[in-house]
C-alpha cells in the first residue's frame, strides 16, 4: 500500500510539474526591471480587468490571464497577459488591439511597437505592456516563459489571407468572431446582420482608393448555401434601411466567402477590390476506389484458375478410381467391378430378318 501511495504521489507530482511547465508566466524580474505589483486574472473578475473589452474577450475565447507592474529607476510598465482557448483567439485579439502606425519589430513573435506600447502574440498568448522605457532584446526576456505551440498545433484563420493586398493600410485588417468586438469597430452594419450566431467569422480592413478610404468587409459561412442565403438577406436588409446609413453598397459572393465595400464613392474600386478577393473554392468528388475484384484481367485469371483447378480435381479423381479399379481387379478374390451380370449387352439381331 506504502509503494502504491508513493507511486501515486509521484505520479500526480510529475503531472503537475509538466502542467506549470506549459503554463504561461511573466517573470518576477528581468534586467533591472522588478515587480511592484502582481494581480491574477480569472474569469470571474475579467471586467474588473479588462473594462469594456471584457465582452470582447470572452468572443476571443478567454480562458485566464495575469497583470504584472514593473519598476526601473524612474520607469514603469503595465505589462498584461491573456490566454486565450485556442490560436484564432489569440490571433484575433492581437489583430483587434493592433493600431493604425504601429511598427513591426524583427523575431520570430508578433510583435508591435508604438510610443509608450508594445503588442505581442505567441501560442494562446497576447502580451500587452504599456509604459516607457522597454527596450527591444528586453521583450523577448519578458516573453522567456511564455510557451510557443508546436506548428502542426498552431492553426491560424484563413480569412484574413483572402483580402486584397494592394492598397491595403498597414495594421487596419481586425479578424473579428462575434458581434461585440464588430460592433465596437463598425457602427454602421448591425452585427445581427452578419450571422455570427450561424457561426460566421469576419474580417474588417481598410483600402486607399483615389484619395479616400474605403471599407471592406469579407465573411465567411460554413456552407456556401448559407454564405447565398445571407448575400440576400443583406440585400433585402440594406434596402429596407430608413434612412439609408450604409449608402451604397457593393457586395458579391464567392463560395462561402461574401465580400462586402463601404464607402466607396464609385463602383469601380469597390468592383476592383471585390475581384481581388483571394479565395478559391475546391470541389471534391468522392468516388469508390477500384478494387482488385473490378478489374477483368484479374477476373480473367480468376476463372481459368478455377478451372484448371476443376480439370485438375478431375484427372486426379480418375487416376484414383482407375488405379483402385485395377488393384481390385488384380488382387480381390472376387468380382467387383466387371460381373458378368453387369456386361450383358442386349441385342436385337435386326440383320436376321
Amino acid at each position: 500500500m506504502a509503494m502504491r501511495r508513493h507511486g501515486g504521489l509521484f505520479l500526480a507530482g510529475v503531472f503537475l510539474l509538466l502542467t506549470s511547465a506549459a503554463h504561461a508566466n511573466l517573470p518576477d524580474s528581468f534586467n533591472g526591471w522588478q515587480t511592484t505589483s502582481f494581480q491574477p486574472i480569472p474569469a470571474s473578475r475579467l471586467s474588473r480587468f479588462a473594462g469594456d473589452d471584457a465582452l470582447v474577450l470572452q468572443e476571443y475565447g478567454f480562458a485566464s490571464g495575469q497583470r504584472r507592474e514593473y519598476a526601473r529607476n524612474n520607469s514603469k510598465l503595465t505589462v498584461t497577459l491573456w490566454q486565450m482557448k485556442d490560436a484564432s483567439g489569440s490571433f484575433g485579439l492581437y489583430l483587434f488591439y493592433q493600431e493604425s502606425g504601429m511598427e513591426g519589430a524583427d523575431g520570430d513573435d508578433a510583435i508591435l511597437t508604438s510610443p509608450g506600447r508594445w503588442l505581442a502574440r505567441r501560442g494562446l498568448y497576447v502580451v500587452d505592456v504599456r509604459g516607457e522605457g522597454l527596450e527591444r532584446e528586453e521583450v523577448a526576456m519578458l516573453l522567456a516563459e511564455v510557451p510557443r505551440l508546436r506548428p502542426t498545433a498552431e492553426f491560424l484563420p484563413l480569412l484574413p489571407d483572402y483580402l486584397p493586398e494592394e492598397n491595403l493600410i498597414a495594421r487596419s485588417t481586425k479578424f473579428l468572431m462575434g458581434p461585440a468586438a464588430f460592433a465596437r469597430l463598425e457602427t454602421k452594419v448591425p452585427p445581427a446582420w452578419i450571422g455570427f450566431d450561424l457561426g460566421a467569422e469576419a474580417v474588417l480592413a481598410q483600402y486607399r482608393s483615389r484619395g479616400s478610404r474605403l471599407r471592406f468587409l469579407l465573411v465567411t459561412y460554413a456552407t456556401p448555401q448559407l454564405a447565398a442565403k445571407q448575400l440576400r438577406s443583406f440585400q433585402e436588409l440594406a434596402a429596407a434601411s430608413k434612412p439609408p446609413a450604409l449608402g451604397t453598397v457593393y457586395l458579391r459572393r464567392k463560395g462561402s466567402v461574401l465580400g462586402v465595400v463601404l464607402d466607396s464613392p464609385q463602383q469601380a474600386p469597390a468592383e476592383k477590390l471585390l475581384d481581388g478577393i483571394r479565395y478559391g473554392s475546391v470541389v471534391t468528388w468522392n468516388e469508390p476506389a477500384p478494387s482488385p475484384r473490378d478489374n477483368i484481367g484479374n477476373l480473367m485469371l480468376a476463372v481459368f484458375f478455377l478451372a484448371g483447378f476443376m480439370l485438375l480435381i478431375a484427372l486426379m479423381g480418375g487416376i484414383f478410381f482407375g488405379g483402385f479399379r485395377v488393384l481390385a481387379k488384380k488382387f480381390l478374390p472376387w468380382a467387383i467391378f466387371d460381373r458378368p451380370e453387369q456386361m450383358e449387352i442386349i441385342r436385337l439381331h435386326l440383320y436376321d430378318k
